[in-house]
C-alpha cells in the first residue's frame, strides 16, 4: 500500500471551515488541470470558483492548497457556433465532466457530467457565459459530493491504523506538524475519529512545548543583544505567539515582564505587545488547526496529482 503520507498544507486547511455541518473538516481541493488549455484563463478562473461553490454549499471545507483529495473538471466542446447577428456572437454549448477523487494515489471516486451554454462577443466571453450558468447547489451536484465525501470518509475509516503509525513515526522524527496534519483531519464522521483524539493533544502539547523553547531562545537572544525599543518590539512580536498552555511559558511570561518594564522606562506609551491570553474554550484540534495554519503559509505548493485514467 502506498505511503499515507497527507502533505502538510492540504490537511491543515480543512480546518479553516467554519460550518456547523459535522462534515466541515473534511477538504476538497479545486484543481484545475494544466493541459486543459483549451479553456481561456479567465474562464478557468471562474470554474475554479465555480468547484469551490459546489463543494462549500454541500458541507465541505474547499481547499486549494495542496490537498489530497480534490475536485477536477474536464472541459469538452460539443458545438461551436456563430450567430450571425451584428456584431457577430459565439455560442458555445460545453460538457463540463467533474470528478473527485484521491488526488495522491490516483484513486477516482466518483464523477459526473453537466452541459452548459453560453454565448459571448468572442470565444472567452462564451466561456464564461456558460460556466456562469453551472449550478452548484442542484440535486444533481448534491449527489455528486456526498458520494464523494462518503468515499473520503471511507478512506479513513478503512487506513486509521496506518495514519496512526505514520504520524508517530513523524513524531519521532521531530515532524510534529506533519503529524499534526494526519490528525487533525480525520472527519468527524468517520469511525477513526474517537481514535486520533489522545494522539491529537500529545502532538499538539509536543508541537507547542518545542516552539516555545525555540521562539523563546529567539527572543531572549534579541533582547539580550541590544535592549532598546526595536529590540523590545521584535522580541515582543515573538513571545506574543506563544501558546500559553506550552511548558515552557512561565519563562516566557518572565523575559516578557522584564521587557514590559524597560519598554515603560524608555517609552511614555504602553507597549503594544501582549502575551496570548489562556482561553479554556479551545481544544487541541482548534489550538492544531492554528498552528497548522501559520506552518503552512511558508510551504511551498508542490503537490503533483495523478488524475490519468479519470477521463
Amino acid at each position: 500500500m502506498k505511503k499515507l503520507f497527507f502533505t502538510i498544507c492540504s490537511l491543515f486547511a480543512i480546518a479553516i471551515g467554519t460550518t456547523q455541518n459535522s462534515d466541515s473538516n473534511i477538504a476538497l481541493g479545486t484543481y484545475i488541470p494544466y493541459e486543459m488549455e483549451q479553456v481561456p484563463a479567465a474562464a478557468r478562473q471562474i470554474l475554479e470558483t465555480k468547484l469551490g461553490q459546489m463543494v462549500t454549499k454541500n458541507g465541505i471545507s474547499d481547499v486549494s492548497y495542496n490537498s489530497r483529495f480534490i475536485i477536477t473538471p474536464n472541459v469538452s466542446v460539443m458545438s461551436k457556433d456563430v450567430i450571425g447577428s451584428a456584431p457577430p456572437k459565439i455560442a458555445l454549448n460545453l460538457d463540463v465532466t467533474l470528478y473527485i477523487g484521491d488526488g495522491l494515489n490516483g484513486t477516482l471516486y466518483t464523477s459526473k457530467s453537466f452541459n452548459v451554454k453560453g454565448v459571448g462577443s468572442n470565444e472567452t466571453k462564451a466561456y464564461i457565459a456558460a460556466i456562469k450558468n453551472m449550478k452548484t447547489n442542484s440535486e444533481n451536484v448534491q449527489v455528486f459530493v456526498t458520494e464523494g465525501k462518503q468515499k473520503i470518509i471511507d478512506f479513513f475509516n478503512n487506513n486509521c491504523e496506518l495514519i496512526q503509525k505514520e504520524a508517530n513515526t513523524l513524531a519521532n522524527q521531530n515532524r510534529y506538524e506533519e503529524a499534526l496534519g494526519l490528525l487533525v483531519n480525520v472527519p468527524v464522521n468517520s469511525t477513526c475519529y474517537d481514535k486520533v483524539g489522545k494522539s491529537l493533544k500529545t502532538m499538539y502539547q509536543k508541537t507547542i512545548d518545542r516552539d516555545c523553547q525555540l521562539i523563546l531562545a529567539d527572543a531572549t537572544a534579541i533582547w539580550t543583544a541590544n535592549q532598546d525599543l526595536a529590540a523590545a518590539n521584535e522580541a515582543g512580536a515573538l513571545l506574543a505567539r506563544i501558546e500559553p498552555t506550552s511548558s515552557c511559558y512561565p519563562k516566557v511570561k518572565s523575559l516578557y515582564t522584564k521587557i514590559e518594564g524597560r519598554v515603560k522606562q524608555l517609552s511614555d506609551r504602553p507597549w503594544e505587545y501582549k502575551l496570548k491570553v489562556l482561553d479554556a474554550n479551545i481544544a487541541a484540534a482548534k489550538g492544531a488547526r492554528d498552528v497548522l495554519m501559520a506552518y503552512a503559509k511558508n510551504q511551498p505548493n508542490t503537490v503533483m496529482y495523478n488524475i490519468r485514467g479519470w477521463y
